[in-house]
């Protein structure tokens, strides 16, 4: 991660390339009797840099014990409508079915705190 961030820069592309670094879910905070952990869809992690993103910040807050969020809960759309809005795609834009019909890119609403 650093070495692309320090790359992106270097070469004068950081501001014009945005990175999302993420897995599709997050881990139990607690170890399982196996001694790993499971998956976990109520709390993950995104790291976002780049263009259009206000680095140097952490968004969202879980309990202590990790097990909810407490503060800055989004969702997937969230998350979509934010990339979206920070590489310039609007939040009406759409794709086109075969059949004519207009697809939403992004349904979600972007997350204001972390764009540029």
């Amino acid at each position: 991660w650093a070495s692309l961030m320090e790359d992106l820069k270097e070469r004068g592309l950081l501001e014009t390339t945005t990175i999302i670094w993420m897995g599709e879910f997050g881990r139990t905070p607690m170890i399982n009797p196996s001694g790993g952990r499971d998956h976990f869809p109520r709390a993950w992690t995104t790291v976002l840099a780049g263009g259009g993103i206000a680095g140097g910040q952490a968004y969202g807050k879980t309990s202590e014990d990790g097990q909810s969020v407490v503060d800055g809960q989004i969702t997937v759309q969230d998350l979509l409508a934010t990339l979206c809005e920070a590489i310039g795609i609007g939040g009406d834009a759409t794709n086109q079915a075969p059949d004519g019909r207009p697809i939403p890119i992004a349904e979600g609403t972007p997350i204001s705190q972390v764009l540029a």
